[in-house]
């Protein structure tokens, strides 16, 4: 009988510090819990200013929403802060294209643009992250690799990456101005929201998650994402305020651009 009320004393006293720790608020703060692993859901809003050369002057900028997955694992083995995670995010971004003013002339009908193409691109990315965690906070670095589904087509510069087909029409242009002129290449096809190229894609970004509770969070990426080139075909080219048709083919050059992102995340 003596033993059986020492039994029932010590679980009285483990249950009892269990109930306070655990009403104290953040569990993370507990030693006890410190190897927990988290499923993560996170949304956000994207932004993309164009810096690359051969799509800044047609598509200077995007904006998008995000959403993903991923599994935080436990701190590593190395050190108790250090800790990994890997999962998926897919979302749509959409490029704006920038407002001009040309006519072309020479045809049997003058034509009137008033900007270059728009398009929409749906990245499906699988992502790996290592955290550097603070007491309600942390850092995190990672990659990203999968592939962009692009609607839609865009125009490009492409004499900007070297020597093109439309290189003797660039020289003829230039040598009758006296300076360079810009050339941006009109896509062929009409702009029609349909399933067009599918872009191996690649980022690498950086990350600061700050713990509002227990569970929510909010989550800022900074980063760079780089989109390989592809084989396009162009119908004509938009040489200052004139256009002129004028059929070539060439890779629609590669693209190279900073992000960023701000949103949530909820722990499952």
């Amino acid at each position: 009988m003596k033993k059986i009320s020492i039994i029932c004393a010590v679980a009285c006293v483990m249950l009892s510090f269990n109930a306070s720790v655990f009403a104290g608020g953040d569990w993370r703060k507990g030693i006890y819990n410190r190897d927990v692993s988290e499923n993560l859901l996170s949304v956000g809003v994207e932004a993309v200013p164009v810096i690359t050369e051969a799509f800044s002057s047609t598509t200077p900028w995007a904006l998008g929403f995000n959403a993903g997955f991923e599994h935080k694992m436990r701190p590593s083995i190395i050190h108790n802060k250090v800790s990994f995670g890997y999962g998926l995010h897919s979302g749509v971004t959409r490029y704006f294209g920038k407002h001009i003013n040309t006519t072309a002339a020479g045809n049997e009908l003058q034509q009137q643009w008033d900007k270059y193409k728009s398009y929409t691109q749906i990245p499906l990315m699988l992502d790996l992250n290592i955290y550097y965690n603070f007491s309600r906070s942390n850092i995190f670095a990672g990659v990203s690799a999968g592939v962009n589904f692009m609607l839609g087509e865009r125009d490009a510069r492409v004499d900007s990456i070297g020597p093109s087909i439309t290189s003797e029409l660039e020289d003829a242009y230039n040598l009758a101005h006296g300076k360079d002129v810009d050339f941006i290449s009109i896509q062929l096809n009409e702009n029609n929201v349909s399933l067009t190229h599918v872009i191996p894609t690649f980022r690498f970004h950086l990350g600061y998650v700050y713990e509002i509770s227990p569970d929510l969070r909010l989550r800022a990426v900074a980063g760079i994402e780089y989109q390989m080139k592809y084989e396009d075909e162009y119908r004509g080219v938009h040489i200052d305020a004139t256009y002129l048709t004028y059929y070539h083919q060439h890779n629609s050059p590669q693209m190279l651009n900073p992000f960023i992102s701000l949103g949530i995340s909820y722990s499952l």
